[in-house]
């Protein structure tokens, strides 16, 4: 997995996929989140709280003050395992048939940070994977920044971290809520 966003010699084609990419969830930018829902597998007691991040089997779902509901969830756009945004509800992926569990998360100290507070900027970055001995970059969404009027910052990536190592391309979701931590766990970089 490697890193590439934003980077002068991208290809035009490249930098027109990212911006339609980028347009709807950019449909969040001036709106505030009143609610934050995790889901995952239902292992009969919440798996997702880390220490230093959270993590996810299945995706989250975020529902703003005017009471829209958007998603982010692990999905296959781009590559086998990318970071799909959506508007609407969650249960249209992953329900409880599913052995998803929901977890309402909004009183979770990383998120009452949040609540309330409008959304000023929203950045995707992007890897690319190739095969040995072939040039040819397929480029994938690993990474949404959004960042919050109040200068506070959270990184949604397609990644799953084991033993403090990260590993890209993964059918599950980390959501950072530190500059520090995402850079350690190279999230969100250029």
């Amino acid at each position: 997995m490697n890193r590439g966003n934003y980077i002068p010699h991208l290809k035009e084609s490249l930098k027109i996929e990212i911006n339609n990419y980028e347009k709807p969830i950019k449909e969040l930018i001036g709106k505030s989140i009143s609610d934050v829902n995790y889901y995952e597998i239902d292992y009969g007691e919440p798996m997702w709280n880390e220490t230093e991040f959270h993590s996810l089997d299945y995706g989250i779902e975020i529902i703003m003050e005017d009471k829209t509901a958007y998603y982010f969830v692990w999905g296959n756009e781009f590559t086998q395992y990318d970071v799909k945004f959506r508007k609407g509800n969650i249960l249209s992926v992953f329900s409880p048939e599913n052995g998803a569990k929901k977890y309402n998360v909004s009183d979770n100290p990383n998120w009452t940070e949040l609540i309330g507070k409008k959304i000023n900027r929203i950045q995707s970055y992007w890897s690319y994977w190739n095969l040995l001995n072939d040039e040819k970059r397929n480029y994938y969404p690993q990474d949404v920044q959004i960042e919050f009027e109040s200068g506070e910052n959270i990184w949604i990536s397609a990644l799953e971290i084991t033993d403090s190592k990260p590993m890209g391309m993964k059918d599950y979701f980390t959501i950072v809520f530190d500059k520090e931590i995402a850079d350690k766990f190279k999230i969100g970089l250029v």
